[in-house]
């Protein structure tokens, strides 16, 4: 049984406790292309919206794993939050927008889950009440090894970048090389993706896995979307490397934990190098010039 089949349910509910807090990042933070405003960060502790604004003050959000609790920070003060087993969506939403009363801030946020399968407003949810805090650190822990390989990957290359940080949508740990090509999505209707992929892009990105038995895997998606030409996998990627046509993405999965940063390193650096060679980027080689800095430590 995969981890995400073992423990779904408190998966699911932490992604909407995510879900709630990002749409909050989404309503206060200034719009940036690829949706790179909505990102929530990963934290030692958990994840964060950052500094948001509303009016003249400023505020953040932060839900700590670490001691499972969500807290709601301004300059005068702090409200606190406990994350518990039994404790409703709809309990969490009431007493983060309580909280954020008692601090002065009047927030409002709409209210239906996006990209899930559940649709059930957060006022109203009381089906998803499942929290463990062993479940919540073995998350955060997974998303914070995936967060840090993405920046070792991201960081050196010398292109325009959407910095490695938590989709609450998808509940996937991701980062984005976007490629200064304007290719807008075909469907205008389609509120996320047509704000998502407008412009040449290639995504490197992590989830925990899901209900087919796949274990947390590793993702790298070109756009323009592969059509009809599965992209090679050769000798430069690591082991167990694959293209997945019906997902259009090169995929990763890690079957032995958390082990081998340097080989997600070496799978986003081939499955970049033939994502961009098909989307026939010119000159993009020059990415991996060395920076020409004395190394530090990180």
């Amino acid at each position: 049984m995969s981890f995400y089949q073992e423990y779904e349910k408190e998966i699911t509910t932490l992604q909407l406790i995510s879900q709630i807090v990002g749409k909050l990042k989404l309503e206060y933070a200034y719009q940036e292309p690829q949706w790179a405003h909505v990102i929530l960060d990963i934290t030692p502790r958990g994840f964060t919206t950052g500094i948001l604004g509303q009016g003249d003050g400023t505020f953040d959000i932060e839900v700590d794993l670490v001691n499972s609790r969500i807290i709601i920070r301004t300059m005068y003060g702090d409200e606190r939050i406990t994350l518990a087993d039994g404790k409703t969506v709809r309990t969490y939403y009431k007493e983060i927008m309580a909280a954020a009363r008692q601090l002065g801030l009047e927030l409002s946020i709409h209210t239906k889950p996006q990209e899930m399968a559940t649709t059930i407003p957060f006022e109203e949810d009381t089906s998803h009440h499942h929290y463990d805090a062993e479940v919540s650190w073995e998350i955060l822990k997974w998303f914070q090894f995936a967060s840090d390989a993405e920046k070792a990957f991201l960081a050196p290359l010398r292109i325009r970048k959407v910095h490695p940080g938590l989709f609450w949508g998808t509940f996937d740990v991701s980062c984005i090389a976007v490629y200064n090509q304007f290719e807008p999505f075909p469907d205008d209707t389609k509120v996320i993706e047509r704000a998502a992929f407008d412009e040449h892009m290639i995504e490197f990105g992590f989830w925990l896995g899901d209900d087919t038995d796949r274990f947390p895997t590793f993702f790298v998606l070109p756009y323009p979307f592969v059509e009809n030409s599965p992209l090679e996998v050769d000798d430069t990627f690591p082991e167990g490397s694959r293209f997945d046509p019906a997902m259009a993405e090169y995929l990763y999965e890690m079957k032995d934990g958390r082990s081998g940063k340097e080989n997600v390193i070496r799978f986003f650096r081939s499955s970049f190098i033939k994502s961009y060679e098909y989307l026939e980027w010119e000159d993009a080689q020059h990415c991996f010039n060395v920076l020409k800095m004395k190394k530090n430590q990180a």
